[in-house]
């Protein structure tokens, strides 16, 4: 692309379009004044020393966004590249007109006056990157097997002994209830006859019940009217020794 005015009027212009006293006259005072000063920082920053050749002349090119993106950090760099792409420079107009210390052009020269060549160090120890999830999906996922141990100790409850005297207990009690309602119902079915004038024994257990009270081994009872007969009713306060129920024992 064939311009009217110079790359250097046009780069001027965009950053200066009103220039004010202070600002500088042309774009080479503004190159020697800024541009060249922050190059200087960047390059100390990037490399520490000046020491090496490759410091010297870091070939900074102007057109390669890594590069760019370094010198884009100062405010008169990062303006400058506003003005190339606002301006729709090349990259041969860029690198045409991007001529003095530090840049590309710089190291070119030297190569070509000196006869070397400037081998960049930078990143040589860090080796290319291979994509391992590749080597992943074909070897096949394969499943980890995790084993975990897991011991349960499990702890009676306090009271479980006191829970099942408990119960035996209420099983007892039930059985006392039992027999002592079998027997309220013999001696009201025995006192009916009676009053019929049926000659009836007395009943065998009930005698049994009489004789541990005289002797003081039975449990307490309480001997309580029946509402519908003459027959007594038998409650006892405590549980009473209970014969067996097939046991008959004569008066």
């Amino acid at each position: 692309m064939h311009r009217k005015q110079p790359i250097t009027t046009l780069v001027y212009n965009e950053l200066f379009p009103n220039p004010r006293p202070e600002d500088p006259a042309s774009f080479s005072a503004h190159l020697s004044k800024s541009l060249v000063g922050e190059v200087r920082i960047e390059t100390a920053t990037f490399y520490g020393s000046l020491d090496t050749i490759e410091a010297r002349y870091p070939g900074l090119n102007y057109f390669h966004p890594p590069h760019r993106k370094r010198l884009g950090r100062f405010p008169h760099h990062a303006r400058l590249f506003r003005a190339f792409d606002d301006l729709g420079l090349t990259e041969h107009e860029i690198q045409g007109f991007c001529r003095w210390e530090g840049t590309l052009w710089a190291r070119e020269r030297y190569e070509r006056d000196e006869g070397v060549k400037v081998h960049d160090t930078t990143g040589m120890e860090i080796g290319e990157w291979v994509d391992r999830r590749k080597r992943v999906k074909q070897g096949g996922s394969k499943g980890i097997n995790v084993k975990t141990r897991i011991e349960v100790e499990i702890e009676e409850p306090a009271d479980a002994d006191m829970a099942d005297r408990e119960d035996e207990e209420s099983d007892e009690d039930e059985v006392a209830d039992s027999v002592g309602f079998a027997l309220n119902e013999r001696l009201r079915h025995a006192a009916a006859l009676r009053e019929q004038g049926v000659s009836v024994v007395m009943d065998p257990e009930w005698e049994q019940f009489l004789k541990e009270q005289e002797r003081g081994e039975g449990g307490d009872m309480e001997i309580q009217p029946s509402a519908t007969s003459t027959a007594p009713t038998v409650a006892f306060s405590s549980r009473p020794t209970v014969p067996s129920l097939g046991a008959a024992t004569s008066s």
